[in-house]
């Protein structure tokens, strides 16, 4: 029985070459992942004219899947963004997926020569998401000492870079999910404070935010000496405010990402409704007597520097999420990581 019989599998000669987009893709990863189909497809051309007619069936069926990956690839770069693929990355996936796979293909095709000068940049891919004592990554340094390279040990280096593009695509998985359960919890805290908000504005009194004794000066947040509906959404604005302030100083400590799934700015996001909850929870609780008669009959002018107070205090609750944001933005790999960090040493070196 024929089992290759209804196979549709390109001949890699036939199909036209990749060519860049005529006009500006929608995001910095599509034109950077699209520079790589274009830079891979030549160089699939250049090997097919390399083996000439030395090349054998497996090695046509190969080279033609791998072209056909990379047309896959360029589909899903050119393709229009959506907010539902966004969310997914389902495109930056499939991308990825169809990039890395044609470059272990290459990697097992290529000549000894060819493969050996791409071993130190493995290497340093390897090192980014290996442990360091790892056998493959042990195996790579052994075949980068040898003189020359064999057919037996280029399979074995794409066997390699295969589980290296592995555990880059799980950090990805992982990163994108943390950036999504940030985006989450904004949407989330977000409606909670709009709903807040629009509770008071629609009954002003379920919400303690004026002295119960009025003094002499108004007390309300709104300047009045009685609850009215802008109470609870000026407090929320005013704690919004705050913690954007103070939230501004998380970018001095944290390293930018060269992934497309903007953490950075979702772990930002998540401190400005978190501010405004926390500003008004806070006068709800002085407005309740719990630091004392005194702080509880604070007029409007006091009343506005605790909201600002409590609405920077976020920053003691999301202090964690930014240290998780830095340990996911640690663990994806990049060559230049250490070159990107300030350096701190005296100029003797020490």
């Amino acid at each position: 029985m024929d089992t290759g019989a209804g196979r549709t599998d390109p001949e890699p000669t036939a199909l036209a070459p990749i060519t860049p987009a005529k006009r500006r893709l929608h995001a910095a990863w599509r034109e950077s992942a699209q520079s790589r189909i274009v830079d891979l497809d030549t160089e699939i051309d250049c090997l097919i004219d390399q083996l000439g007619g030395e090349m054998s069936a497996a090695q046509r069926r190969r080279l033609g899947v791998a072209k056909g990956r990379l047309r896959a690839a360029d589909a899903a770069v050119k393709s229009r963004p959506g907010l539902r693929y966004a969310w997914t990355g389902v495109d930056v996936a499939r991308a990825l997926g169809h990039i890395n796979a044609v470059e272990i293909t290459l990697t097992a095709l290529s000549p000894p020569d060819a493969v050996a000068a791409k071993l130190p940049d493995i290497i340093a891919d390897a090192a980014l998401l290996l442990k360091p004592h790892d056998a493959r990554l042990d195996d790579l340094r052994k075949y980068a000492a040898k003189e020359a390279l064999t057919d037996q040990d280029r399979g074995a280096i794409a066997q390699d870079v295969r589980a290296i593009y592995a555990a880059c695509a799980d950090e990805h998985v992982r990163t994108r999910s943390f950036r999504n359960l940030l985006f989450g919890a904004t949407f989330v805290l977000t409606l909670f404070a709009v709903g807040i908000g629009l509770l008071g504005w629609c009954a002003p009194g379920w919400f303690a935010l004026c002295a119960a004794d009025h003094p002499p000066a108004a007390t309300c947040p709104t300047g009045g000496w009685a609850p009215t509906g802008g109470d609870v959404f000026l407090v929320e604005l005013i704690g919004l405010f705050s913690a954007g302030l103070l939230g501004s100083i998380a970018i001095r400590r944290m390293r930018g990402s060269s992934t497309p799934y903007a953490v950075p700015m979702a772990s930002l996001l998540v401190k400005l409704p978190t501010g405004a909850l926390t500003a008004l929870a806070g006068l709800l609780l002085i407005r309740a007597g719990v630091l004392g008669p005194d702080v509880a009959a604070a007029g409007r002018a006091q009343l506005v520097a605790y909201a600002l107070i409590f609405g920077g205090s976020q920053q003691a609750f999301t202090r964690l999420i930014d240290i998780q944001t830095q340990n996911v933005l640690d663990s994806i790999p990049s060559r230049n990581r250490d070159a990107a960090k300030p350096d701190h040493a005296s100029p003797d070196g020490r």
